[in-house]
């Protein structure tokens, strides 16, 4: 699978009138999928401006998605590129700290490693990016804001190539969705309806 970066261009919905059916069908896809989704907590040195320049502790808050048995988590790269700490929190509070293995910044993709298995590992599977087409309905698993779990549901709107949006990150292509995303998305999955990994969410563009 070759993995997409996703890009959110707006993040109001409108509300209506599901059939009962597919709301029964996304509710029991989203408990199925749930538990893989962790929040990704990471702290990070930096040196403050001014004459006295100081050496303090910033911390920082995204979302990923494990995808592997033996406990990979993806996520945003701008989440834990530049991270000296990750921790990785589970759906039941399990806190698990991780490294990077690999991080593409032109792409805003990650793989982090967990230093060891929570005690009930769900895996997301995986699908085909290249097949998803315009229309098709897509739901967003993360943390916006901090409020862990969280669902949002939208379509993908189009398909586009990242560096006409963005030149420093010319080896990714991108969906774009109207599914509601906020600041602690980043690095959560895109899934497919059925309950399949297709994206990772990247940036919001506000204008």
């Amino acid at each position: 699978m070759r993995t997409r970066t996703l890009t959110i261009l707006a993040v109001a919905l409108l509300t209506g009138s599901a059939a009962p059916a597919a709301a029964e069908s996304l509710s029991a896809i989203f408990k199925q999928v749930s538990p893989s989704i962790v929040m990704v907590r990471t702290t990070q040195k930096e040196m403050t401006a001014g004459p006295e320049r100081q050496v303090v502790t910033m911390p920082g808050l995204g979302s990923g998605v494990l995808v592997s048995a033996d406990g990979k988590v993806i996520t945003a790269a701008h989440v834990v590129h530049t991270a000296d700490e990750i921790m990785v929190e589970f759906q039941n509070g399990e806190l698990i700290p991780a490294k990077v293995l690999s991080s593409e910044p032109t792409a805003d993709v990650a793989l982090i490693q967990l230093e060891k298995l929570p005690s009930s590992p769900i895996i997301a599977g995986l699908g085909d990016s290249e097949k998803v087409e315009v229309g098709e309905q897509v739901f967003v698993v993360g943390a916006p804001l901090g409020m862990s779990h969280s669902l949002t549901v939208g379509h993908i709107s189009a398909r586009r190539n990242l560096k006409t949006v963005y030149s420093g990150m010319s080896q990714s292509d991108f969906f774009q969705t109207d599914a509601a995303i906020n600041q602690g998305n980043s690095g959560g999955p895109l899934f497919n309806m059925a309950g399949e990994v297709i994206g990772i969410v990247s940036y919001i563009l506000s204008k």
